[in-house]
């Protein structure tokens, strides 16, 4: 199995146990799935063989938000700019050590995309931190597309490192 963490703040992020799609050569859009837990439930959909009521202290989590341990946090468009500057600096220098080959094609492809997809969107995203809350790290973004009842989300790929476990 294989896991994705973020390169500034080292928190884990995603797994390749959720299928994914790449973006404008920058973003992984991941499909995920809302699911409902209890006390010890690990998230399987039903576990009461008879198929009962739903215990009291069921909740309804998203499943890659909670198997990483991921945090809400919010943000208005103008902080959200802000951020995304800094974070986009540190990726870029981070990939200028790791991968110098990718940073001009990372530059443009993460321009493209935040002007033509990102900020377009802003006002549908719920906003997510890795589970330190460290602010210069990686946020990741939730949102529903039109018509369906499962999230899916976009994170930087590029600032993402990958861990075999």
């Amino acid at each position: 199995m294989l896991i994705f963490k973020d390169v500034i703040t080292g928190d884990e992020v995603l797994s390749d146990a959720f299928p994914k799609l790449v973006i404008d050569d920058v973003i992984w859009e991941v499909q995920t799935k809302n699911i409902v837990k209890t006390g010890d439930d690990s998230g399987i959909p039903n576990n009461d063989e008879d198929g009962g009521d739903i215990p009291s202290d069921a909740v309804t989590v998203n499943n890659v938000i909670d198997a990483h341990g991921l945090v809400e946090t919010k943000f208005v468009k103008k902080d959200y700019l802000t951020y995304l500057k800094g974070y986009l600096k540190s990726v870029e220098a981070h990939l200028a050590k790791a991968n110098p080959g990718r940073v001009d094609a990372f530059k443009k492809a993460a321009q493209t995309f935040v002007t033509k997809k990102l900020l377009p969107k802003f006002d549908e995203f719920q906003f997510f931190t890795g589970s330190s809350m460290d602010p210069t790290g990686i946020v990741v973004l939730m949102w529903y597309p039109d018509g369906e009842v499962d999230p899916k989300i976009w994170v930087f790929f590029d600032g993402l490192k990958e861990q075999k476990v």
